[in-house]
C-alpha cells in the first residue's frame, strides 16, 4: 500500500471515531435533560399504581363479604331444645347464634368450664337480650350439672338428639353418638375420649381415661362404673417390625426410648419378650405397655 493510501485510511478511520464521539455526547445530552422530567413524573406514577391496587382490593374485598352475607343467609334457623354443654357447633348455629359465638361457646367449655344456669349463658360475647330471649326457652342444661336434685327424671339430660340414660358400654368399640348417651359426656369429650384409644390402640381399663388431660378427674369417676375395656380389641405394635416413628407416638413411649427399642432389635436381629427392654422402661412402663407389645 502505497503512503498516501495510508494517509487517506487514517484519516477515514478519523472521520468515523468523530461521527462515533457526536452521538455519543448527543445522547447523553438528551438523557440529562429528560432525567428530571421523569423523576418528577415517578411519583404520579406511583401513586396511578397503588390508586389502582387499592380498587382491586377493595372490590375483592367487597366480593367476599357479598358472598359471606350471601351464604350466612342461606343458613336456615331452626329452633329446637338445646344444652349449651354438649351441643356441637352446627346446633349452637341452627338455633341462631353466629359462627364466631358458637366458636366463642366451643373455648368456653374447652376450657374446662360448664354453664351451670340458663342465666349463665348472657355471659357470651355477643349475647344480646333480644337473642337470649329467643333461645331462653329452648336452653335445657342437664340437672346433673345444675346441681338439680329430686325427682324421679333428675338427672336426666333434656337433648332432643342425645337422651342420656344408665348404660354400660365397651371402651374399644363405642363411637362419640353412644358415649354421648352417658351423663357427662358430650361431643367434646366424647372426641377425646377416642382420639386417645386411637393413640393407645385401644383400652385395657377404663381408669386409664384418667391419663386424658382435657377431660377433669371428677368426670371420670362418675363415668368408670359405665364403662369396661375389653382387651381382645387392642391393636398391639409388631415390635419387631415396628419403625421408632410408629414406637413413639404410643403415649407410652418417648422418642428417646423408641429409639432404645429400635437400637436393640437391630442388635439381637429380634426381641421375644417385655423382658428384654428392662433396661429402656421401668417396672411400671413395662406393665403399661404389655397390653401393646406384641412380639412376634
Amino acid at each position: 500500500m502505497s503512503k498516501n493510501q495510508w494517509i487517506g485510511l487514517a484519516c477515514l478511520l478519523l472521520i468515523v471515531a468523530a461521527l462515533e464521539l457526536c452521538a455519543y455526547l448527543t445522547r447523553r445530552r438528551a438523557e440529562q435533560q429528560s432525567l428530571p422530567e421523569l423523576l418528577t413524573m415517578q411519583p404520579e406514577r406511583e401513586e396511578a399504581f397503588q390508586a389502582y391496587l387499592d380498587s382491586l382490593s377493595q372490590a375483592q374485598y367487597a366480593e367476599r363479604r357479598a358472598q359471606y352475607s350471601r351464604k350466612r343467609d342461606t343458613i336456615p334457623i331452626c329452633l329446637q331444645p338445646f344444652d349449651p354443654n354438649t351441643a356441637d357447633s352446627t346446633l349452637l348455629v341452627t338455633v341462631g347464634m353466629k359462627p364466631w359465638m358458637a366458636h366463642n361457646l366451643l373455648r368456653y367449655r374447652q376450657a374446662g368450664k360448664v354453664f351451670r344456669k340458663k342465666e349463665e349463658l348472657r355471659s357470651l360475647y355477643g349475647m344480646n337480650d333480644s337473642l337470649y330471649a329467643t333461645l331462653e326457652p329452648y336452653i335445657q342444661i342437664d340437672s346433673v350439672v345444675s346441681g338439680e336434685k329430686g325427682g324421679e327424671n333428675a338427672g336426666l339430660v333434656l337433648s332432643n338428639t342425645y337422651p342420656k340414660r344408665d348404660t354400660v358400654l365397651e371402651l374399644n368399640t363405642a363411637d362419640t353418638t353412644e358415649l354421648m348417651l352417658l351423663r357427662g359426656v358430650g361431643r367434646y369429650t366424647a372426641i377425646q375420649i377416642i382420639k386417645y384409644r386411637n393413640n393407645l390402640g385401644g383400652y385395657y381399663a377404663a381408669e386409664q381415661l384418667y391419663e386424658i388431660r382435657e377431660i377433669p378427674a371428677e368426670r371420670v369417676d362418675s363415668l368408670i362404673p359405665h364403662l369396661y375395656a375389653d382387651t381382645a380389641r387392642i391393636e398391639p405394635i409388631q415390635v419387631n417390625h415396628a419403625s421408632i416413628r410408629r414406637l413413639q407416638r404410643h403415649p407410652y413411649i418417648s422418642y428417646r426410648q423408641a429409639e432404645q427399642v429400635y437400637d436393640l432389635r437391630r442388635s439381637k436381629i429380634r426381641l421375644r419378650s417385655m423382658n428384654e427392654l428392662a433396661g429402656i422402661f421401668t417396672e411400671d412402663e413395662q406393665q403399661k405397655l404389655r397390653p401393646y407389645m406384641l412380639f412376634e
